[in-house]
């Protein structure tokens, strides 16, 4: 130890030995003892090492002789090596009973005081009191200590806590998230939700480890809802209407360019219409749009449209109504209230609901339909089935929409005898169809839309939990989230964008207390938003935050030395080392309060199995009656894969891949509808237990 050393930084004089070692960025433990037997333990980071040479300085006396006669160096200078540490943690107690104590120590130590790098025995002994806990890497520059991650869960009085992954391309961002998420599974009723817009966790594309096949082998459901295929939306009339609007759905009704308060005139009708379930039963055979056959229910509302086209409530002008009402039915008389000429007549385009118009209505219902299957209790390949004439009450889960809300219900409520599950929202669209459906579904209008339904109603569940004396424990997974969590900007972003980051940062003001987290994962520190950023509880910052203003934000919650630290770390892809900046109080126990911690993230999964073999067979034995069919328990002795389906949900697949590429291939809401709808002009409601088809999912939440 040399002189000047502080309670919070000290300066160090390395031995010949230790100056031939590589320690930048290592950390440090030295122990100073106190009066009656007590004793502090201080780890701190080397965050900088120089070389000082009296001799050899510029301006020193031997200089120019040196500098004439190189030969003289070797000889002439004595080298010292000067090393700044900062302080990040202080235990208090004594080998085998430590105790967290503080962020600097009681008092500076004294000159030549040793110290020592940070050994696995010495981590070891400090964490004593970590019972299974889990790992994510090693410490940067100790040659391989792996320190506890002792992130705790949600279901404590403190609450939740919001992370942030950040790093740029090839910084091993998703690697690490992965670790991270497969980690915090230690704790057995932590609900994890993924809103996953790209299908990077639904794929496990670039996971380093199964996630799903990690959380099926701790006993918990894995639960993968793809938008487009599996989950159904929690009814919102409203919603269905915007996303209407987003699709352009009544720019081919011929509304006009700037006519959004027309256009939202048309919406507000759309949902009243929606509402009246006599009317809707009459025309549909069911109250319940959410089980209306799509093109029943697109005649339904194009013929309310026209109705209402007259009485001004959309459009003031005559000409504007009557551009419109010519989409729906084509016009027999001219403006002045003349009837048109049949040889003009015969030269204007039919109408939607014109028996001729099967092109305009078709143009309409490819986008209609495209979204109101969100809301269907099938999915597309269900109802191909049943254009097939399979039977509605006969087809199996793999043919049905599970509710949003009966999803999140299994997740935020666990059941007593069984961990919380893994969900899985994918929210892309299934590309591999060139079709207009396809196209809508993957627009960022519609996904934001989605994830905002999601997370409020989630929120709303916290705050009745709250307001029961109780709390959730979830997390939710936010990938890709500069786009959806992001500074926003009404003149160039979406309204739905400039929505979903407004929840998102409404949501991290409140919902802590709730028990519901949040991970961020994104590119940069200046891609969230501020009143997120200032939420954040735990950021693990990878290689490539360069630009000045992450930098800034950056040194605005660790010190300076550590911010230059962290721009000493090499890229990935020179090294295969990938170090991380880990933010945080309790991110691993060994820093406290601001204070960072480097960490070398595992590049290969058997360490990380390893690592946590402890908790991971406690949580096996545990939880036994929940592990998938042939899995007798034990040990792991390899990463699971992912789960795959059993033989027969493959050959159901199957078959019904055949079904929507045969026969009725095609517009499979046309097909079904003509497989079950009446040839009379008003078909007769079908007596079912929930309307038009009999449902086994519910969907209780009100709507949003």
């Amino acid at each position: 130890m040399a002189s000047p050393s502080t309670c919070e930084r000290l300066e160090l004089i390395l031995d010949h030995a230790s100056a031939r070692q590589p320690l930048l960025g290592a950390l440090l433990a030295v122990s100073i003892p106190f009066d009656e037997g007590v004793c502090e333990m201080a780890l701190g980071t080397i965050t900088a090492i120089e070389t000082v040479n009296s001799l050899v300085e510029a301006r020193g006396p031997m200089a120019s002789h040196i500098a004439a006669d190189t030969d003289q160096i070797s000889h002439a200078a004595q080298d010292n090596r000067r090393v700044i540490v900062k302080v990040e943690a202080v235990f208090r107690g004594q080998p085998g009973a430590w105790r967290r104590w503080s962020s600097t120590l009681s008092n500076s130590p004294a000159t030549g005081t040793r110290v020592q790098v940070l050994d696995q025995s010495i981590s070891d002994d400090l964490m004593s009191d970590c019972v299974d806990a889990g790992y994510i890497g090693t410490l940067r520059g100790t040659g391989g200590v792996h320190v506890p991650l002792t992130l705790p869960d949600f279901s404590g009085q403190r609450g939740a806590r919001h992370f942030s992954v950040l790093g740029a391309t090839g910084s091993g961002k998703t690697a690490v998230s992965d670790y991270l998420l497969a980690t915090m599974m230690r704790h057995p009723k932590l609900a994890i939700l993924v809103l996953d817009p790209q299908s990077q966790f639904q794929n496990e594309y670039g996971l380093p480890i199964s996630l799903q096949g990690v959380a099926s082998a701790l006993g918990r459901t894995v639960h993968v809802a793809r938008i487009s295929q599996s989950l159904r939306l929690q009814k919102d009339a409203p919603m269905f209407m915007r996303l209407l609007h987003d699709a352009g759905f009544f720019r081919l009704l011929a509304f006009g360019g700037s006519a959004e308060d027309n256009i939202a005139a048309a919406r507000t009708t759309f949902v009243d219409a929606v509402t009246r379930t006599r009317d809707l039963e009459t025309a549909c055979g069911t109250g319940d749009w959410t089980e209306a056959p799509s093109d029943q229910l697109l005649r339904y509302l194009l013929q309310t449209l026209w109705d209402i086209l007259p009485t001004g409530t959309i459009y003031a002008g005559r000409d504007q109504q009557e551009r419109v009402a010519a989409t729906i039915y084509r016009p027999t008389e001219d403006s002045r209230g003349e009837p048109i000429a049949q040889t003009l007549l015969d030269r204007l385009p039919a109408g939607a609901l014109d028996p001729a118009g099967t092109t305009k209505f078709d143009q309409l219902l490819e986008v209609f339909s495209a979204l109101h299957q969100l809301w269907l209790p099938f999915n597309a390949a269900g109802l191909a089935e049943i254009a097939a004439g399979t039977d509605p009450e006969q087809l199996g889960p793999q043919y049905r929409r599970r509710a949003v809300w009966g999803l999140l219900s299994e997740a935020l409520r666990p059941a007593e005898d069984r961990p919380a599950p893994l969900v899985i929202m994918d929210l892309s669209a299934d590309l591999s169809a060139d079709s207009k459906a396809a196209e809508i579904l993957d627009s960022q209008d519609v996904k934001a839309r989605i994830m905002r339904q999601l997370v409020a109603a989630t929120k709303r569940v916290g705050q009745a939990e709250f307001a029961a004396g109780r709390s959730l424990n979830a997390l939710w997974v936010v990938d890709e989230a500069w786009a959806w969590a992001g500074p926003v900007d009404a003149r160039t972003q979406s309204e739905s964008i400039v929505q979903l980051s407004n929840e998102f940062a409404a949501a991290a003001r409140d919902v802590r207390k709730f028990g519901i987290g949040m991970l961020f994962i994104t590119q940069s520190a200046t891609s969230l938003r501020d009143d997120i950023w200032r939420q954040l509880t735990v950021v693990l910052v990878g290689y490539g935050l360069h630009d000045q203003a992450d930098l800034k934000k950056l040194s605005n919650r660790v010190s300076e030395s550590h911010v230059a630290l962290y721009r000493t770390a090499p890229p990935p892809e020179a090294t295969g080392r990938y170090t991380w900046m880990c933010i945080g109080g309790g991110v691993t126990g060994l820093s406290f309060g601001s204070n960072p911690i480097f960490l070398e993230v595992y590049t290969d999964a058997a360490d990380w199995l390893a690592r946590n073999q402890s908790w991971i067979t406690g949580l096996r034995r545990t939880y036994l009656h929940c592990l998938p069919d042939g899995d007798t328990g034990g040990p792991l002795t390899e990463i699971p894969p992912r789960p795959v389906p059993a033989d027969e949900v493959v050959a159901a697949h199957s078959r019904r891949m055949d079904v929507i590429n045969g026969p009725v291939a095609g517009n499979v809401m046309s097909a079904f509808t003509a497989a079950t709808t009446s040839t009379a002009a008003t078909p007769a409601p079908v007596a079912t237990p929930r309307g038009r088809w009999a449902t086994t999912d519910t969907d209780d939440m009100p709507p949003y």
